[in-house]
């Protein structure tokens, strides 16, 4: 089940959440701080789910509701951690709170970045992002 926490009270779960943070951006080498996350949460711009499944916490999912366009707003899963293979017995229960999530939000989809493919598990590819640095003058 994904158990929302209030942004009053982040600081209770951040340790976990930070390392979790730290182990996304190890594994994207993006150049957001786990700090940025906070501010969005605090903020009001992401919301923070703790993922319990089996009555233990397995992870987290940060996300944001994006604006809608021509097909409707969209869930956007900012940073979803587990513990290693925490969430394998789980998939299907973690797929079916994240499409309710999404629904109680009037999302029409859901989207993510990742440095993996995610084809096999039924999210399709809608573009490629490159990267090119600009060097200082």
């Amino acid at each position: 089940m994904l158990v929302p926490v209030d942004a009053r009270y982040l600081r209770s779960v951040w340790d976990y959440v930070e390392l979790g943070l730290l182990a996304i951006i190890d594994k994207t080498r993006d150049d957001w701080i786990p700090a940025d996350v906070y501010a969005e949460i605090r903020g009001g711009v992401s919301r923070l789910f703790m993922m319990e499944y089996g009555g233990e916490r397995r992870g987290f999912v940060v996300v944001q509701l994006w604006p809608q366009y021509h097909n409707g707003p969209r869930l956007f899963i900012r940073a979803l951690w587990s513990e290693p293979g925490a969430l394998v017995a789980h998939r299907a229960d973690v797929y079916e709170d994240l499409d309710e999530l999404a629904r109680s939000n009037g999302a029409t989809a859901m989207r993510q970045l990742s440095p993996r493919r995610w084809d096999a598990d039924g999210w399709t590819l809608k573009q490629y992002i490159y990267e090119r640095e600009v060097e200082a003058t």
